[in-house]
């Protein structure tokens, strides 16, 4: 009775949602407190700092839920809280589920220590590199990709083995997934920094900056999606690198920077790397943002070379 009442209730929330609802056990433990917060949903800030804390799945869609506090009225201290816990789950949680929500809620934030963040948790993706989270940093400084070991973030001496979450870490195809929605992140920051990252992740900057991970095809596919979303000119010039280094060898790769430096530029010249190198040698002009619109039509191929 009760699963039939909740369902005609909650329909117009979509079938999936129903019925992760009534199955749920919080339903069968809580059924009325169930169906009051599936319809009206907690505030995400409540949920995420909760004691004690909430389950696994609760804070996984708080944390798909939550919006930046200084853009939605909260204060620069609510800003600074909450990005303390996102670096935490992002870059050490021992659930690769709550990582993923956290990554995602990161690529919603402004504020430019996001940056650094999604950095950090790209290099601890493994889930066995470890370094103590760090004090959150401050808004003007962006952790360096160069003179690091492999782009892995340095350790202390002595803390090496004592902060190992497991035997083994994440498997392999789930550390590179974490490691491509950080990348894809970045991409959304929009930033310099951001983009010189992705472009050594890419390959573009030889073989002196190499991020652990960047061995991975689908890892450097997922930086030169990135680079394709992040407006700056230092990745049409990663892209362009990209090309002419892929032309002929990797068809993904080429076919994706091809297609960023086109939606970064607006200039639908061919996948030719001597032309695109013409582009960047003159003087790099962005093109504004695509609209809907032109987003739709680039996504079903209504123009190709």
């Amino acid at each position: 009775m009760w699963i039939v009442v909740v369902a005609v209730t909650l329909s117009a929330t979509g079938c999936a949602h129903v019925w992760d609802t009534v199955t749920s056990r919080r339903f069968r433990e809580q059924p009325f407190k169930t169906v009051r917060n599936a319809i009206v949903p907690e505030d995400p800030l409540i949920v995420l700092f909760a004691d004690p804390p909430r389950t696994g799945d609760e804070r996984a869609k708080a944390l798909y839920r939550l919006q930046e506090p200084l853009r939605n009225g909260g204060t620069a201290e609510d800003q600074d809280r909450v990005l303390e816990l996102l670096a935490h789950i992002a870059t050490s949680d021992s659930s690769i589920i709550l990582r993923n929500a956290a990554i995602d809620a990161l690529s919603r934030f402004h504020d430019p220590r996001v940056v650094a963040i999604l950095m950090q948790a790209y290099q601890q993706a493994d889930g066995v590199t470890q370094v103590p989270t760090p004090k959150l940093p401050d808004p003007h400084t962006i952790m360096p990709i160069g003179g690091l070991s492999a782009g892995r973030a340095p350790t202390r001496p002595g803390t090496e083995p004592s902060l190992l979450m497991g035997p083994t870490g994440f498997a392999p195809d789930h550390a590179a997934a974490l490691r491509c929605r950080c990348l894809e992140a970045l991409g959304k920051t929009q930033t310099a920094d951001a983009a010189r990252f992705l472009a050594a992740v890419a390959g573009s900057e030889g073989k002196e900056i190499v991020p652990v991970g960047s061995d991975d095809v689908e890892v450097r596919q997922a930086a030169v999606r990135g680079l394709a979303q992040c407006r700056q000119p230092e990745a049409v010039v990663a892209l362009a690198r990209v090309l002419e280094a892929q032309a002929g060898k990797d068809a993904i790769l080429a076919r994706g920077a091809h297609r960023g430096l086109v939606r970064l530029t607006g200039k639908k010249l061919p996948p030719d790397p001597a032309r695109w190198n013409e582009v960047v040698q003159a003087n790099i002009e962005l093109a504004p943002e695509p609209s809907w619109i032109q987003q739709a039509i680039e996504r079903v191929g209504f123009w190709n070379y």
